[in-house]
């Protein structure tokens, strides 16, 4: 302090005075910020859980809904490939019961073969469950031997095949028909010649590769698709 234009010097006891309240100032106007308590915490958390169990529950939909999408697509795909395998096969079936009979050199092979064309695509012999090779080769004109002999030769195939191929024709027939889409399988075996269900669904998935079910399903999913 100036006195009179001198330099005083402060008492300790002002210094002490001075530095106390410089201190006190000091804690008025600067606040240290508190941790919180754990109280505090887990209030903030039971507030917070609803929100955390909605996200999860909204995160867990979400990716649950992008599998079953995924799979859906996976399996609509599957099922086109499938439908489409089993249309080339379809369309081989027919063509695998054609006969090529102006090729014969043999006339009366030829008249055989005419004759038999017309059993099956017109009489449907096929149809009959009980039909043998030697009730057929009667109603043709000729002997067992001699039709066995024709169909190896010029069909590549033997009688029990060929009658196969004419049934599973009728049943690709049949079950792409909505009018029999609700008729049971073994009916639908019936009418094609079977008299086994067993043997029709093993005959059925051997020539097309999927069972009669299936296939069904295919074409009421494709009629579906055009409506």
């Amino acid at each position: 302090m100036k006195t009179g234009g001198k330099n005083t010097p402060l008492s300790a006891n002002k210094c002490h005075n001075l530095q106390k309240n410089v201190s006190e100032n000091s804690k008025t106007s600067v606040r240290i910020p508190q941790f919180l308590s754990r109280n505090d915490i887990f209030g903030i958390f039971a507030v917070m859980k609803p929100i955390y169990i909605i996200l999860s529950v909204l995160a867990m939909s979400n990716i649950l809904f992008l599998i079953l999408f995924i799979h859906s697509r996976w399996s609509y795909r599957k099922l086109m490939q499938k439908s489409l395998e089993t249309e080339e096969k379809k369309n081989a079936l027919v063509e695998t019961a054609s006969f090529n009979i102006e090729i014969v050199p043999d006339e009366q092979e030829r008249r055989i073969l005419r004759d038999l064309q017309k059993a099956m695509e017109q009489g449907k012999v096929f149809l009959d469950p009980t039909i043998s090779v030697q009730d057929l080769a009667k109603r043709l004109g000729t002997n067992r031997t001699s039709l066995s002999h024709i169909i190896n030769t010029h069909l590549n195939q033997n009688f029990a095949s060929l009658l196969n191929s004419y049934r599973i024709k009728e049943a690709v027939n049949l079950l792409s028909d909505p009018q029999h889409f609700d008729d049971k399988m073994e009916a639908v075996g019936e009418m094609c010649g079977y008299n086994n269900r067993q043997v029709f669904h093993a005959a059925f998935k051997k020539e097309m590769g999927i069972t009669p079910s299936h296939f069904r399903n295919i074409n009421k999913n494709r009629i579906k698709e055009n409506i």
